[in-house]
């Protein structure tokens, strides 16, 4: 990557799209300080990041549920190890639990859940520790499209008002539009750097099941996909 700048405004659902190998996984891995820039810096509310974030939590393409622990455990797992006084754990994970539509599978454990459920206890693991910023590597790439837009729209749910500030990669432009308020491009790597930014206006709440019908929202898929397209056919090419 080369001179990237990029302010994301608190309380923002920011979407990063670009082509594969472009970098937008590397990004989310320095917002979350898992990986260090070789120049430049990352600054948290003005504070420069050392180490790892802790204001931030990080839903990865891939789930992390531990196969011996219950939904309910995997979902407080990360309040205990905090060292969360048991009592809050078990209220604030069965608080987790109905908010994620979990009910009556607290008790079970992850190979017992559909692809869809699993979604749902990783996003309640990364929102039950209240973070000031919530990453998303991918994190509905593996499902079917239904189930992909019921859970932007729980995804968009727990944002709406919550004051959190959510950077979303997706190789999906439709979602990305979908979901955020603006849309990153970045360009074909190597040394990838930001090629638009697009502000999407599009009015909340959405509905993600009739958004793709309106006018506003092809037009700038439109625009877009410009952009991405001709970095798409590089990354082809290259």
């Amino acid at each position: 990557m080369r001179d990237i700048t990029l302010d994301v405004a608190a309380g923002s659902f920011l979407s990063i799209v670009g082509p594969s190998g472009c970098g937008k996984s590397t990004v989310l891995n320095l917002i979350a300080g898992l990986a260090s820039p070789s120049s430049g810096r990352i600054a948290v509310s003005g504070e420069p990041l050392q180490g790892l974030n802790r204001h931030a939590s990080y839903m990865f393409q891939q789930d992390a549920l531990l196969p011996w622990k219950s939904v309910a455990a995997n979902i407080g797992l990360g309040l205990e190890l905090a060292g969360t006084d048991p009592r809050e754990v078990r209220s604030r994970t069965a608080e987790w639990v109905e908010r994620t539509g979990l009910r009556g599978f607290a008790g079970k454990f992850p190979h017992q859940l559909s692809g869809g459920m699993r979604k749902r206890v990783a996003m309640a693991q990364s929102w039950i520790v209240d973070p000031g910023i919530v990453l998303m590597d991918e994190p509905f790439s593996a499902l079917d499209v239904h189930t992909r837009l019921r859970m932007g729209g729980e995804i968009l749910n727990l944002w709406a008002d919550s004051g959190k500030t959510v950077v979303f990669v997706t190789h999906d432009l439709e979602e990305a539009i979908a979901l955020s308020g603006e849309v990153v491009v970045l360009s074909a790597g190597p040394a990838s750097r930001i090629v638009g930014r697009y502000a999407v206006d599009l009015p909340r709440p959405r509905n993600l099941i009739d958004i793709k019908t309106e006018p506003r929202f092809h037009e700038l898929y439109a625009a877009i996909w410009r952009d991405l397209r001709g970095e798409v056919l590089k990354s082809y090419e290259r």
